[in-house]
């Protein structure tokens, strides 16, 4: 406690410098003139007097000096007034402070620019709930590691497996929407009904897809992105039970997805319907038919090499059962976040080291000018030098 009123009296010193100097002033004087006094009535000369009085006071720069040390923070002290005489010495030479500036804005923001790029792909965690458990479910042959599912084929996999607390499946599509200004095409996404649960989102407004919404006999739904919420429908807030005409046929709006939902693969889909395999699409209820790519959650404690024995399991089984359609076919799983990031991590990771490179040569640059500019003052650093001037202070000698 002792050590903490001490450092709080130091902090405060430095903002009463000033007056706490005059009055130690006043002070000291008046004690070195008792001790003259005193030396003048013992015989002594006035300059014997005084001269005798500094002695016995330890010389008065001295006693001033550790006065101000022990009522003042020294380090932030002197930081301070370094600071200032740096601003002082930038201000009388604006063409190497520009220079110097520039360099270095220019090196932090490219370096700032790329490592926020670097950040949202391979650092922060994808905006899901829980994403260390989501996985990228594919089949794979033998060109083609990462291949799509094939719609009998997923409901296999999800009936079969013993991995994955959910397993969804989804299809990137294109719509064309039926407005008042006519037909534009529009893109979209066909997904199975439990997709935005696996993922942990839900809407911003109304509901999620329910269990079954996406078999053939259910009815046609739709949950809307937010950006076409807001630019197809101005934002409308009863638009949940709306009907709305894609490619010929009425789905009605359930849903609105929250402005922060992304979805990497399918970042600009619309329209986010529901599966009904069956339907218009003859290629779904193929086995032979590849067009979907799955997304699973694991249970707990299940690891990604485990999930992909038992799909490899799966994938064997049905070869075995269907070696017409399925032969040759295996299974890939692995972390969403390696499969949105893929084959970019390299070259993400190097641009990340040339942002670092970009920096370092900006700081050098400023370096090799204040090396070149302390050459022109050599002389009066050397006079500084003999005053006292600290050699390696940080930034007196800029």
């Amino acid at each position: 406690m002792k050590r903490l009123r001490a450092a709080l009296r130091r902090l405060v010193g430095m903002f009463s410098a000033g007056r706490r100097e005059r009055e130690f002033a006043s002070e000291i004087e008046g004690h070195l003139q008792m001790h003259i006094d005193d030396n003048v009535r013992a015989g002594m000369t006035a300059e014997e007097a005084r001269r005798d009085a500094l002695l016995k006071l330890g010389g008065l720069e001295q006693t001033r000096q550790a006065y101000r040390e022990r009522g003042t923070a020294p380090f932030f002290e002197t930081l301070w007034q370094d600071l200032r005489f740096a601003l002082r010495q930038l201000g009388k030479n604006p063409g190497f402070t520009t220079t110097a500036v520039l360099m270095l804005s220019l090196g932090i923001a490219a370096s700032v620019a790329i490592f926020a790029f670097v950040d949202a792909a391979l650092l922060k965690p994808l905006p899901y709930q829980d994403p260390r458990t989501l996985v990228d479910v594919t089949e794979s042959i033998a060109v083609f590691p990462h291949a799509n599912l094939s719609y009998p084929d997923y409901l296999d996999w999800k009936k079969m497996n013993h991995s994955f607390r959910s397993l969804d499946a989804y299809q990137g599509a294109g719509y064309l929407l039926t407005t008042p200004s006519g037909v534009e095409p529009v893109p979209g996404l066909r997904v199975t009904d439990g997709f935005f649960h696996t993922l942990g989102v839900a809407p911003l407004l109304g509901r999620d897809f329910y269990a079954g919404e996406d078999l053939l006999s259910a009815p046609r739904t739709v949950i809307l992105s937010y950006s076409a919420w807001q630019r197809r429908f101005d934002g409308r807030k009863d638009i949940v039970g709306q009907v709305v005409s894609l490619s010929g046929t009425s789905y009605t709006i359930v849903g609105v997805m929250p402005d922060s939902f992304e979805f990497a693969p399918r970042n600009n889909a619309e329209f986010w319907t529901t599966m009904h395999a069956g339907g218009s699409n003859s290629c779904d209820l193929r086995r032979s038919c590849h067009g979907l790519v799955g997304v699973a959650r694991l249970n707990d404690g299940v690891s990604v090499a485990a999930a992909l024995a038992d799909t490899k399991a799966i994938a064997q089984q049905l070869e075995r059962q269907y070696p017409d359609s399925n032969r040759g076919q295996g299974a890939t799983v692995q972390t969403l976040t390696e499969a949105f990031v893929g084959d970019i991590r390299p070259i993400l990771l190097l641009l990340l080291a040339g942002a670092g490179l970009l920096l370092l040569i900006a700081c050098v640059n400023v370096a090799s000018l204040l090396l070149v500019r302390s050459e022109s003052r050599r002389r009066e650093i050397a006079v500084r030098g003999a005053l006292g001037l600290r050699r390696f202070g940080w930034l007196g000698n800029l």
